[in-house]
């Protein structure tokens, strides 16, 4: 679970996210908004302390933003969404990319939750944009994208959604933990599936197989492993959680995809010498987000 410095960094986060929201115009565009928008006015009243939270289902605990109301949780989803047989459906695809990450230097994941071994990563989305045209263009992942980006429920505009080759060495074990929020569910894609890698959602541990997709919510507590002497690698993509209406994803990414929201999230999970080409693009990109535009003050 998260140390203390690390509780006190995201409950700062969700509060300074709801104290811009009321100062920059987007509380009061939502509490305008009609019946729609319920659920969303309902959040934000629990985010900014007006409204008690409901009780929360046992082991679901996002880090920075709390349950969204009204939604089904549980750790594991199956059937699972219609997206999760596409990525399937699309596999060839994806391996053709992965190929020319064979031998390539991938991004080592420094985070407090690699208890053991190496993770590294080539990310195709993060925070909201496509992040191998930003940093490794040699290495754009395009036919990738365009799956991800044709599945029903996709999120990639969600600046906490992820589409990232995922890949554990020999010995790696994560700590388990849970994500930023409760409004995705996560994709595994297996990919490279030795003997002894496994992964823990909630109470019940499942094994990846190359070519099919796990899908569960990882906002509940979760932990992986590879006890293997090869390495593991999954494609991991995030889409909306189902139960969400088209209005309301629009209204989280209209929250989410303000410069001063999104450039919260990035020190959490980047090394600061990647800061500043994020938030010049976020930047570029708010002055004709329809979606901002719309809920905020400009």
């Amino acid at each position: 679970m998260p140390d203390e410095w690390m509780l006190q960094v995201t409950r700062m986060t969700r509060q300074r996210i709801i104290e811009l929201a009321m100062q920059g115009g987007y509380f009061d565009a939502v509490m305008r908004s009609g019946h729609e928008l319920e659920r969303v006015k309902e959040y934000l009243r629990i985010l900014s302390g007006q409204q008690p939270a409901p009780p929360v289902t046992p082991g679901l605990e996002p880090t920075i933003l709390p349950p969204f109301p009204g939604l089904a949780q549980r750790p594991w989803y199956e059937p699972p969404p219609p997206a999760a047989a596409a990525l399937e459906r699309c596999a060839d695809a994806v391996e053709r990319d992965l190929a020319r990450l064979e031998n390539a230097e991938l991004r080592h994941y420094e985070g407090l939750i690699v208890q053991s071994g190496r993770w590294t990563v080539h990310s195709v989305f993060f925070g909201g944009e496509r992040w191998d045209r930003l940093f490794r263009p040699e290495l754009a992942m395009e036919e990738t994208a365009e799956v991800v980006q044709s599945m029903d429920g996709e999120c990639t505009a969600f600046p906490l959604s992820d589409v990232v080759f995922s890949a554990h060495e020999a010995g790696t074990r994560l700590t388990p933990h849970c994500s930023w929020d409760g409004f995705r569910l996560r994709l595994h894609l297996g990919l490279r599936i030795p003997e002894g890698c496994g992964i823990r959602v909630g109470p019940e541990s499942r094994q990846w197989e190359r070519g099919r997709v796990l899908a569960f919510q990882d906002a509940f507590e979760h932990e992986t492993w590879n006890r293997s002497q090869e390495r593991r690698v999954v494609l991991i993509v995030d889409c909306w959680h189902p139960d969400l209406t088209l209005p309301e994803r629009e209204a989280l990414l209209g929250l989410t995809r303000k410069l001063e929201v999104r450039s919260l999230f990035v020190p959490l999970r980047l090394p600061e010498e990647m800061h500043p080409t994020l938030f010049a693009r976020f930047a570029e990109n708010e002055r004709t987000d329809p979606l901002v535009r719309r809920f905020w003050r400009m």
